[in-house]
C-alpha cells in the first residue's frame, strides 16, 4: 500500500510541476500594454529624428496625434484594461491543465497494472557493474578479430589481441596470435616469452619443446632477459636437475632489483625449501646470501659464481651505483677472476664517467686490490 501511495503523490507532484507556468498570467501581455511600449519607442525615434532634420516638426506631431487616435481604438475594445481575448486564452489553457493533471495518472496507472511488475527484485549491482564491461570486452574483441580475418597481416592487430586472449584462457588461440606477431614484426625477447608463457599456459604449467626454445632463443637475444630465465629454470626441475634449477633461480634473484620480478622467484625458492628441494632460510628474513651459505661447498661455489653473473649482467644492462661495482669488482677477486675483475673496473669507469667522486674510488680500490687496465696488467 505503501508504494501505491508514493506512486500517486509522486506522479500528481510532477504532473503539478510540469503544469504550474500554465497557471500564471503573463505580466504585462495585453494588446494595450503592447501598443503603448511601441507608441513611446516610435515617438522617442520620431523627436531624436526632427531634432536631426531629417522630418519636419509637422511631420511629427501628425505621427503623435495618429498614434494617439490607434491607442484610443484599442482602449476601447478592452476590457477595463483588460485583454478579453487573452483571458479566454488563459481559460483555455487552465482547463487543458486541468484535464492532464486528471487525465495523465489516470491513464498511466492502469497501464502499469497491466505490464508493469512491481515486485520484481532489484538487479545485483555486482552484476549492473561487470556485465556491461564484459558486454563491452567481448564487442571489442569480436570486432578486432574480424578485422584480423580481413587483415591477416595485421601484427598490431595480434599484438592487442594475444594478451586478451591469454588472460582470457584462451592459450590455443593466444599462442597463434604471438606466433603471427613474431612472424610478422621479428623476433624479440619479450614476444619470445610471451609465446613461451603462452605454450606454457596451454600446457597447465609443464614448459614443453617450444616453449623452452623460445624462452632459451630470448635469452640468446638478451641475456639478462628475467622472465625467459625464470621458465628455462623451472624447465630444468621438469627436466629432473633440480640443483641446477635452485641455482640458476638464486642466480636471478641476485640480479634482480627488488620488486614483483625479485618477489616472484624468491617464492618459488621458498617452494623448493619447502619440498626440501633447496636449504632453508636461516631465519623468516634471511636472505639469499645466507640461504647459499647452506649449501654443500660444491653447489655453493657455482651458486656464488651465477650471482656474480647475474650481478654482471644487471650492471652492464642498467647500469649501477659506485656500491654496486664496487662489490662486483671485489667478487671478481675473490673467484680468482683477475682479468674479468679489471674488465669491470673499466666497464664502471665508463658507467661512472660524470661522477668524480666515484672514479676517485674506483683508483683508489684499484689500487688496493692492485689492479691494472685491462690490456696493461703484467705477465
Amino acid at each position: 500500500m505503501t508504494l501505491w501511495i508514493g506512486i500517486v503523490l509522486l506522479t500528481f507532484g510532477a504532473a503539478a510541476l510540469a503544469l504550474r507556468p500554465l497557471f500564471r498570467r503573463p505580466v504585462e501581455q495585453t494588446s494595450l500594454d503592447h501598443a503603448i511600449r511601441f507608441y513611446e519607442t516610435r515617438r522617442a525615434e520620431m523627436r531624436r529624428q526632427a531634432e536631426a532634420g531629417l522630418i519636419s516638426l509637422a511631420e511629427c506631431e501628425a505621427f503623435e496625434a495618429e498614434q494617439a487616435r490607434r491607442l484610443l481604438v484599442i482602449g476601447r475594445q478592452s476590457d477595463g484594461g483588460r485583454d478579453v481575448s487573452l483571458d479566454r486564452s488563459m481559460q483555455r489553457k487552465k482547463i487543458a491543465a486541468l484535464f492532464l493533471l486528471a487525465g495523465l495518472p489516470l491513464f498511466a496507472i492502469p497501464l502499469y497494472l497491466k505490464v508493469g511488475r512491481p515486485g520484481m527484485p532489484d538487479q545485483p549491482l555486482a552484476a549492473r557493474i561487470s556485465e556491461p564491461r564484459t558486454m563491452q570486452l567481448a564487442d571489442a574483441l569480436a570486432r578486432i578479430e574480424a578485422h584480423l580475418a580481413k587483415n591477416p597481416n595485421d601484427a598490431k592487430g595480434f599484438e592487442v589481441v594475444a594478451p586478451v586472449y591469454l588472460q582470457s584462457g584462451r592459450f590455443d588461440d593466444a599462442t597463434f596470435a604471438y606466433r603471427r606477431v613474431i612472424a610478422l614484426s621479428g623476433e624479440t625477447p619479450d614476444r619470445l616469452a610471451d609465446l613461451g608463457e603462452a605454450l606454457v599456459a596451454g600446457q597447465n604449467g609443464v614448459v614443453n619443446a617450444d616453449a623452452k626454445a623460445a624462452f632459451r632463443r630470448a635469452i640468446e637475444i638478451d641475456p639478462t632477459f628475467a622472465k625467459a630465465r625464470f621458465y628455462v629454470a623451472i624447465a630444468a626441475e621438469q627436466d629432473g636437475d633440480v640443483e641446477g634449477a635452485v641455482r640458476q633461480l638464486i642466480a636471478l634473484s641476485a640480479s634482480l632489483e627488488e620488486g614483483p620480478g625479485k618477489m616472484r622467484v624468491e617464492a618459488e625458492l621458498d617452494r623448493f625449501r619447502a619440498e626440501g628441494k633447496a636449504p632453508p632460510r636461516t631465519s623468516q628474513q634471511g636472505s639469499t646470501g645466507q640461504a647459499i651459505t647452506a649449501l654443500p661447498p660444491e653447489q655453493r661455489a657455482r651458486a656464488i659464481e651465477g650471482m656474480v653473473e647475474g650481478l654482471a649482467e644487471r650492471l652492464r644492462s642498467k647500469g649501477g651505483s659506485f656500491d654496486e661495482w664496487q662489490r662486483l669488482v671485489q667478487a671478481r677477486m675473490v673467484l680468482e677472476q683477475g682479468d674479468k675483475a679489471r674488465e669491470a673496473l673499466d666497464e664502471a669507469r665508463r658507467a661512472l664517467a660524470g661522477n668524480a667522486a666515484a672514479l676517485a674510488g674506483l683508483d683508489r680500490l684499484a689500487e688496493r686490490l692492485g689492479l691494472t687496465p685491462a690490456g696493461s696488467a703484467k705477465p
